[in-house]
């Protein structure tokens, strides 16, 4: 007979919502919900398995780019294989720069310039997505140690009334 982890299951629920909730606000707050491709993507998967949990936070691949930034010294792609990148977001913004008589440049050499700039001077860090996560973990340990000792509590319960049942 295995433990059902309904309350443990339930705390890292709690804990997943958070940390939507909070990272798109940030998104939101910090100006970077361009496309809200990403703030579309934001979600979280709980695994229980027979004899453990896992908690998985999904997102965007270039999410972690958004929250870690970027140091310089390497271009970022301007089109990657999936036609996404600088590129996509230069058109979706509709930026162009202008050349020296005035004209407007295409997008790709606009792209191409903004990733140069990014190479030489790199992107900051914005944190959308690490500080809630570090926020809320600080309060996961205690929150799961009560949901879990809920759950054993359950589960000796049944086994007890379950013996009781069998041996009256």
């Amino acid at each position: 007979m295995e433990i059902k982890a309904k309350n443990t299951e339930k705390a890292l629920e709690k804990f997943g919502k958070y940390l939507v909730k909070e990272s798109r606000k940030n998104l939101t707050r910090k100006n970077k919900n361009n496309t809200k491709r990403l703030y579309d993507s934001l979600d979280y998967e709980i695994k229980v398995m027979p004899n453990s949990m896992s908690f998985d936070f999904v997102m965007e691949e270039y999410g972690e780019w958004v929250d870690k930034g970027r140091k310089k010294g390497k271009m970022p792609p301007v089109r990657n294989k999936k036609g996404e990148g600088i590129l996509n977001w230069v058109e979706h913004k509709r930026i162009q720069f202008r050349d020296n008589r005035g004209k407007f440049k295409t997008y790709e050499s606009t792209a191409w310039a903004i990733a140069k700039s990014i190479k030489k001077r790199g992107i900051p860090a914005t944190d959308f997505y690490s500080r809630p996560f570090n926020l809320g973990f600080k309060k996961l340990p205690t929150a799961v140690q009560e949901a879990y000792a809920l759950d054993v509590e359950e589960f000796l319960e049944y086994t007890i009334n379950e013996l009781n049942k069998k041996y009256k």
